[in-house]
């Protein structure tokens, strides 16, 4: 146990770089959706 309370002050300096990583992922999530079948368009047709 003494591990984790060695780790934990880095879980919490890392804590707000994810809450502020968040909400871009949540924004690049549907441009990466609206990519995708473009994406794999190209894939079939490279694979034939």
């Amino acid at each position: 146990m003494p591990i984790a309370y060695c780790l934990l002050p880095f879980a919490y300096c890392l804590l707000p770089i994810a809450s502020c990583l968040l909400p871009i992922a949540y924004c690049l999530l549907p441009i990466a959706y609206c990519l995708l079948p473009f994406a794999l368009l190209k894939h079939i047709e490279n694979a034939f």
